[in-house]
């Protein structure tokens, strides 16, 4: 595991306003992510901000260490009803969260309120946390997984948490009674849109128990491209990769057509 630079704040906010269709607020207990996977857009934005860190991503995390004395203080303003996402610029259980607990006191905090709360995820780590999602009455976790291919993680997001992990991570959710969808998200162009990789993915959501997958585009494009595409070509030589790629159209038929066949619901 590379060397993450980790420095501790004080944040002033924690619960932000937010326009997207997903949530009404969004929480991020850290800055920065040790994951740092390629694909990710939130250097971009900073890039396009002004603000440091962008080149560096992945190589620091800010530890927003009063995260959970500033969301006890906010929730007392907020609507009972309001909609709350955890990890919309962050992994709020990245490897640092260990040390810390962090997401797992915002958490706690949360847990006293009846909003609904959704967490985005790829990390294995919030099974720790098993404890304090099952106070929540209306609690959903997406759990990020844009491959099932091991070798195909190690090119594109070598310092996340490996496929297993995430399998098993799902499987205890489920059977704790939690709400608990697949974020094929980004789906990897060039990589993925394989019969054999839609085929694999499907069948390894089932196999976990999925029933709801949702399906999206890499964010930025025009920003990433050109890492991304170096990073195709390395996946590419180091698999000797010949498989045959699905347009567009018929890739949404055919993984539409596989989840169907699954019992999983699909949005994409």
């Amino acid at each position: 595991m590379r060397a993450v630079h980790v420095q501790e704040i004080r944040c002033k906010q924690l619960l932000h306003r937010t326009a997207a269709s997903f949530a009404e607020y969004t929480v991020n207990p850290y800055v920065g992510c040790g994951f740092g996977c390629s694909y990710c857009y939130v250097p971009v934005l900073r890039e396009r901000r002004g603000q440091e860190g962008a080149r560096s991503w992945g190589e620091w995390v800010q530890v927003k260490v009063n995260a959970p004395d500033v969301v006890r203080r906010e929730m007392l303003d907020t609507p009972r009803d309001a909609h709350i996402l955890i990890g919309s610029a962050t992994d709020p259980w990245q490897p640092v969260e260990k040390r810390y607990g962090v997401s797992r006191g915002v958490l706690y905090e949360l847990s006293f309120y009846p909003n609904r709360l959704t967490i985005l995820t790829r990390s294995p780590l919030l099974l720790r946390d098993i404890d304090l999602l099952t106070r929540f009455e209306r609690v959903s976790v997406n759990v990020s997984v844009p491959t099932v291919d091991e070798q195909v993680r190690r090119v594109f997001e070598p310092h996340a948490s490996a496929v297993a992990g995430r399998v098993e991570l799902t499987r205890r959710l489920l059977k704790a009674g939690i709400r608990t969808t697949w974020a094929w998200c980004p789906f990897l162009p060039g990589v993925e849109n394989t019969p054999d990789q839609i085929r694999q993915y499907v069948q390894t959501a089932k196999q976990a128990g999925v029933r709801e997958i949702w399906v999206g585009r890499i964010n930025y494009w025009n920003a990433l491209q050109e890492r991304y595409k170096a990073l195709l070509r390395r996946y590419r030589a180091r698999t000797g990769w010949t498989a045959h790629l699905l347009m567009r159209e018929e890739t949404e038929q055919m993984v539409r057509e596989e989840c169907e066949r699954a019992g999983i619901v699909c949005r994409i």
